[in-house]
């Protein structure tokens, strides 16, 4: 089971890496580094099976937070760049979901949508820094065999 969890997660990792506004920079799981810019993909708990069938196939759900550690200033521009990149980020799930271009999942599990749960917004910021972490929750509904 815990491979499974692993790959699905990694799916996702790599669906997002191929976002152009990454601009190829790593996404760590779990892990926000202290310098900007970083990306991280965390893990949220959540009720995972939605639908049971007849035979034990089901239709399940995930929920993640994509978070990035942002400079940010008392300048509103900068600040003003990260929210545009988190409605561009929105921007692109959305087309790549319309598109039916969506993560690659295990043997066994096929993705049937990302969803955009929040907009973009601050999470925390640190005065002594001047870095702040922004994110934004997302939800992967598959099926699972």
């Amino acid at each position: 089971m815990a491979d499974l969890i692993d790959s699905i997660t990694a799916g996702m990792q790599e669906f997002l890496s191929t976002c152009p506004m990454i601009d190829g920079k790593k996404i760590k799981v779990n892990y926000l580094g202290n310098t900007a810019i970083s990306y991280t993909l965390d893990e949220e708990p959540t009720e995972e099976k939605l639908d049971e069938f007849i035979g034990g196939s089901s239709i399940r759900r995930r929920l993640f937070i994509f978070a990035s550690r942002e400079a940010y200033s008392a300048a509103e521009i900068e600040n003003m760049k990260v929210s545009a990149f988190f409605d561009d980020f929105s921007d692109w799930i959305e087309t790549q979901n319309d598109a039916d271009n969506l993560p690659k999942l295990p043997a066994g599990c096929e993705a049937q949508s990302v969803e955009v749960l929040t907009s973009g917004y601050s999470m925390s910021a640190d005065a002594e820094t001047h870095k702040q972490r922004y994110q934004i929750q997302l939800a992967l509904e598959y099926f699972k065999e």
